[in-house]
């Protein structure tokens, strides 16, 4: 397997640009070798748009050169003191980078990264000249490593840069790998190191984890050392928390559990949607639906320590009545120590503060056998873009909880609620929506001497209540209908 991925490596790329590098290093009297997660993905058959190089020096002059002879592309200095330049090209990017911190060799240089499995190298020009012997140079048993699928850290790794602690478990993620037991013992010890590391770092990292569909079970490996608490303290505080018969788990279980089930969906949406699984799909293929349903998976619950409550009557049950207003302000603090984007902010905020709504609305069909216009609107307000994503976390949540005292069914009658929202939103709200308005707030200005204000946007949405329930159809009568709202009113 190692020969063959070696020798396909020129098969993948302009040989040209490969060649042009190889010429240019010679001349310069350097050797120049492909390293990395480049040379990682390429040993387990991955093709990667980005290839790191390392030189002995004089990274970015080179680079400079390497642009001056393709004629083509863009040189970004990506570290000055540390000599590392990139030349992106149309659909690929080349790193290149100077050897580490004083490395006069190759091997020196490969031992001050950060993981064995991207510690390795091979020496350019011996995979662009053909039927030449490639030698991997592999001073800490990277290969090994890569083909027991371990990630192990480096001598120093974690003290040379701390984000490492966190950049591990995406490694894991991303790879399907396990951390092995020495590098898992080495960040419980270190694990504080990561307090000194720039909120902007750690948050890129998460969502590069979140990305995978691995994320639950980097998140429960995190569990197991003091990193996790202190990245998450507000999902670390339900731990040990009980919770009603209902469910079967602390909260904190509860909330990785939860997000384990969102990743099973997504993977295999027919067994827990089978008549509505076309919509799952639509949000495993966007993006940041995707993205800030999990974080809501993963924080759903986090308000439930701060309202949690026993009743003072002989049953001595467990309440956590408004833990999903409070779960919604303790993830808008998260939000902004890990400098999201208002837009996500907004969309996991808005998920956590609703999480409830699908199982309220549940109880109505079940006791009412039908749901009013009015709820149905509502919830499709409310939801807006996150509409699908909300019962898929309503579908999850419900999944995690498998107390003795859960009623049978729940997650049949979710699917079927689904369905009927779906269908209300697609076959009324959207075309209503998108016709012209009965009325408009100018109407109801200059026909009733009302003032601008929020009195104004709610008169507008009980017109639309009314024309979607089928009590006014023209103007006329929506503008009767609002005269008797404000009589009466």
């Amino acid at each position: 397997m190692q020969k063959s991925a070696l020798d396909a490596f020129i098969s993948h790329y302009p040989e040209s640009v490969l060649q042009t590098l190889n010429d240019c290093a010679r001349s310069q009297g350097h050797d120049i070798y492909l390293v990395g997660g480049a040379l990682r993905d390429l040993l387990i058959n991955v093709v990667s748009v980005d290839l790191d190089f390392a030189v002995t020096e004089g990274a970015i002059e080179f680079m400079h050169e390497m642009r001056r002879r393709l004629g083509k592309g863009s040189v970004v200095i990506l570290d000055e003191e540390n000599d590392t330049a990139r030349l992106v090209l149309e659909d690929l990017s080349l790193d290149v980078a100077g050897f580490r911190k004083g490395a006069r060799t190759i091997e020196e240089d490969l031992v001050k990264r950060d993981f064995t499995i991207n510690s390795m190298a091979v020496l350019l020009e011996d995979l662009v000249q053909p039927d030449r012997e490639v030698e991997i140079v592999d001073p800490l048993g990277g290969f090994n490593d890569l083909m027991l699928r371990v990630v192990r850290a480096c001598p120093g790794c974690f003290e040379d840069d701390p984000l490492r602690l966190l950049r591990a478990y995406r490694f894991g993620a991303q790879l399907d790998f396990m951390i092995e037991d020495q590098t898992g013992k080495q960040i419980s010890a270190k694990s504080a190191l990561i307090e000194t590391v720039a909120a902007e770092r750690i948050s890129f990292e998460l969502e590069l984890i979140m990305a995978t569909n691995r994320a639950s079970m980097s998140f429960k490996a995190m569990q197991e050392t003091e990193l996790l608490g202190l990245l998450m303290p507000e999902l670390c505080e339900g731990a040990g928390v009980d919770q009603p018969p209902f469910h079967h788990l602390d909260v904190m279980e509860h909330n990785l559990v939860t997000l384990e089930f969102v990743e099973r969906i997504i993977d295999q949406p027919v067994i827990y949607f089978p008549r509505s699984y076309n919509l799952v799909d639509e949000v495993a293929a966007d993006f940041e639906a995707l993205s800030t349903l999990k974080w809501a998976a993963l924080l759903h619950d986090i308000g439930k320590p701060a309202a949690r409550k026993v009743n003072v009557d002989k049953t001595r049950r467990v309440t956590f009545h408004s833990h999903d207003e409070q779960g919604a302000t303790l993830a808008q603090q998260i939000a902004e120590r890990w400098k999201w984007s208002r837009r996500k902010t907004k969309r996991v905020v808005s998920l956590i503060s609703m999480h409830m709504h699908p199982f309220h609305l549940n109880n109505v069909m079940q006791d009412q056998e039908e749901v009013s216009t009015r709820a149905l609107q509502k919830i499709c307000k409310r939801a807006g873009a996150n509409l699908y994503p909300l019962f898929l976390l309503a579908m999850a949540d419900s999944l995690a909880g498998q107390g003795p005292e859960k009623p049978a069914g729940i997650e049949e009658q979710l699917e079927q609620l689904f369905l009927e929202v779906v269908r209300f939103y697609q076959e009324t709200l959207v075309p209503a929506q998108a016709g012209p308005k009965l009325l408009t707030g100018h109407d109801l200005i200059t026909r009733f001497n009302l003032p601008p204000g929020p009195e104004i946007g709610r008169l507008l949405e009980a017109v639309e209540t009314a024309a979607l329930e089928g009590v006014v159809s023209t103007r006329e009568e929506a503008l009767a209908w609002a005269e008797k709202q404000l009589t009466e009113g």
